[in-house]
């Protein structure tokens, strides 16, 4: 398997201007391959704690491990030594520098336990979080396309298309490196066998040093929430499913969110002081997660049209969040929905920097009616909208409404409809 270059690496090179950075992601997500490619050539020595002798120097005195790096540093599995932020964040203050000396990877996230659950690197660093390959990047696409999103000038025109067989085929493959870059190697079946085995590599025991993690309860609590892609995360609901009480199924969400197996989009219409991971939107990292445990469970996704566009919805929703990470922009995505009938719902807003907002729905068809604009129209009534896209099957780009296009779904992996916008996006954020 070729390497692959991964757009995240300019983000994470230009983040000169602090102390510290860290970048967490899935097992398997390519962060290894990012340090020992990108940011080796940038001059930055590697040190992983997943080697054990090197383990057992840093949790015997991190400090004094800390003193014998050289620098800048990249260290991998940071999660693996829990005292290892504090004492980071003890040479950082000592320095009172800016220039970046410590990179951090995680597979989980890092010294989120520390300082009574405060993060010790508060202030002191930035959070980068690598997901799996998107289309964007397996085609070959520079820039980001949330900032497309934002800044793409737009015409009429027509894109090539995809049929279900062929768009069920590349979620099933997804964008974990192991998986998207075998695809001509890799048969389904042996591709299934690989997902489930990876999956139970990431919840093992050891995952979490600090959590102790019961892996049948852990796979159960998985399972349903990966059947279930885009749906509205109640834990009161996955107890009663599993015959768990409410504090279980949450303390479960949680361990996901802290191991990446999931992402959660906080409901744009709830109050600020309440957005957890309760009440939000949950996708699976990668599709191909949410596929293998759906055909396990006997459910044939050509017959089930329901879950078919379940599943396009994360597809679309995890494609555009990733890019947020390498965006120009600073951007934060959620979902909305209003409470008061009929429950208007737009399956992805973005709030961009200067009060700019994106909204995203998607719709497993190829043919878009009137009423499937409602829930950007309501968006536009009661936030404002700067521009919304309902992502389809079909194969054309063309405006439905004021400032709302149809795009069709392959346009995810391609820069050539949006014209140049990243330029758009860098004078933006100068003026």
């Amino acid at each position: 398997m070729s390497s692959f270059p991964r757009l995240i690496a300019g983000a994470a090179l230009s983040r000169r201007d602090v102390p510290v950075l860290i970048i967490e992601g899935a097992r398997a997500v390519g962060k290894t391959t990012l340090a020992k490619n990108d940011l080796a050539q940038a001059g930055y020595a590697y040190t992983t704690l997943a080697d054990s002798a090197t383990r057992e120097f840093a949790v015997q005195d991190p400090a004094r491990w800390l003193q014998s790096l050289p620098r800048p540093v990249v260290i991998d599995e940071a999660q693996l030594v829990a005292d290892l932020p504090l004492e980071i964040k003890e040479i950082v203050d000592r320095g009172g520098g800016f220039t970046n000396e410590f990179i951090l990877m995680g597979s989980a996230s890092i010294g989120r336990t520390g300082l009574g659950g405060a993060d010790p690197l508060a202030r002191r660093s930035v959070r980068l979080t690598m997901f799996p390959l998107t289309a964007w990047e397996l085609d070959g696409g520079v820039g980001s396309l949330a900032d497309a999103l934002f800044d793409g000038t737009l015409h009429p025109q027509s894109m090539p298309g995809v049929d279900d067989p062929e768009l069920l085929e590349r979620m099933a493959y997804g964008g974990f490196p192991t998986y998207a870059l075998n695809r001509d190697r890799l048969s389904r079946s042996r591709l299934r066998e690989r997902v489930a085995s990876d999956v139970v590599a990431i919840l093992s025991k050891t995952a979490l040093p600090d959590t102790v993690i019961n892996t049948v309860i852990a796979h159960d609590c998985l399972d349903t929430l990966l059947r279930a892609p885009g749906a509205i995360f109640n834990a009161s609901r996955l107890g009663q499913l599993l015959d768990l009480d409410k504090r279980t199924a949450d303390r479960y969400m949680g361990v996901f969110a802290r191991l990446f197996l999931l992402t959660w989009l906080p409901n744009l219409a709830t109050t600020p002081t309440q957005q957890t991971h309760t009440r939000a939107k949950i996708h699976p990292v990668d599709v191909s997660f949410a596929i293998e445990s759906i055909e396990r469970a006997g459910l044939r996704l050509q017959d089930n049209r329901e879950m078919f566009g379940q599943l396009i919805e994360s597809y679309v929703v995890t494609n555009i969040v990733a890019s947020t990470q390498w965006a120009r922009r600073r951007i934060t995505p959620y979902f909305w929905r209003l409470a008061a009938d009929p429950k208007p719902e737009v399956d992805l807003v973005l709030e961009g920097w200067g009060g700019k907002t994106v909204g995203v729905e998607v719709k497993a068809s190829s043919v878009v009616r009137p009423g499937d604009l409602r829930g950007l129209r309501a968006l536009r009534r009661h936030r404002g909208l700067t521009r919304g896209y309902v992502v389809y099957l079909g194969t054309d780009i063309r405006e439905a409404d004021d400032d709302i296009w149809l795009l069709p779904i392959t346009a995810l992996g391609d820069p050539q409809p949006f014209g140049d916008f990243d330029t758009a996006a860098r004078l933006d954020l100068e003026g």
